[in-house]
């Protein structure tokens, strides 16, 4: 529960109303470093609890261990290539059936998910934190780090969680179009958002894959990008990414025929 309550509090705290940032000139602004170190300052004081937790969730004496385990095999599924090849099916199946306002959302979604996944995978590349089944003894040293280890060794990649910034990059980036098309139905579509946003982080940690700092550190990197990345581009139409896969200004095409799937465009940048 501590955990879930310190995941969902990232999503209020990143979070940018279309007011708040329509002057923005630029992606990334200063603010935004004084935010990640809050977070990270907040990742290495829930660090501290990471291996009493990661035990919670793996003792198997107890029954929600042994439930949690059976639905983690199926929830671990729920990943960055899911979500992002789910979007971008959902994008191409709208932009040839010309529903705009779902090629948008399903767009954003997929482009969250895929930037808060490189993010994180630039991150913990460099920093090879062990993961938590892999420490000697399991589950007790949450501090083991092994620089540069994280790009070859798939049991140093557990800070920061890809499953959480997936789940909550999709969760914000979804919310976020809400707020755009019709602000008073955000809380309907935000609850179970970041509800199932949940699930796929913690699925790892019923597993033994990540830390709860690893699960928190994903769940602000997701929503960063999900609010951010929407914000952006519905205050800047134009950018060349838009252009190009939403025909903000018609450069974009999408047909099908019996000879199959075309995708064409034209752009000045």
């Amino acid at each position: 529960a501590r955990v879930a309550a310190l995941c969902l509090a990232a999503r209020f705290v990143a979070a940018q109303s279309p007011d708040s940032s329509s002057t923005q000139k630029t992606f990334f602004v200063p603010r935004d470093g004084v935010i990640a170190a809050g977070f990270l300052v907040a990742s290495a004081g829930l660090s501290i609890f990471d291996a009493r937790i990661a035990r919670w969730f793996t003792d198997t004496t107890q029954a929600h261990v042994r439930e949690g385990k059976d639905l983690a095999n199926n929830l671990t599924h729920i990943n960055e290539t899911t979500l992002t090849v789910g979007g971008l099916i959902v994008y191409g199946v709208a932009r040839i059936s010309k529903a705009k306002n779902v090629a948008d959302v399903a767009f954003h979604v997929a482009e969250s998910v895929a930037a808060a996944s490189l993010t994180a995978q630039v991150i913990r590349g460099p920093l090879g934190r062990t993961r938590p089944d892999s420490t000697h003894p399991p589950y007790e040293d949450q501090y083991d780090f092994n620089f540069m280890k994280g790009f070859t060794h798939f049991d140093k990649r557990a800070f920061p969680s890809i499953h959480s910034s997936s789940g909550f990059a999709a969760a914000s980036a979804l919310t976020a179009e809400i707020k755009w098309r019709d602000p008073s139905a955000v809380w309907f579509v935000a609850v179970p958002a970041y509800a199932l946003a949940l699930t796929p982080g913690l699925s790892r940690m019923y597993l033994g894959k990540h830390w709860a700092s690893d699960i928190l550190s994903g769940a602000f990197l997701g929503t960063f990008y999900g609010w951010r990345i929407v914000d952006y581009s519905h205050e800047h139409p134009t950018t060349p990414i838009d252009r190009i896969f939403l025909g903000s200004v018609k450069h974009a095409r999408i047909s099908a025929d019996r000879g199959g799937l075309t995708l064409s465009w034209t752009a000045s940048f």
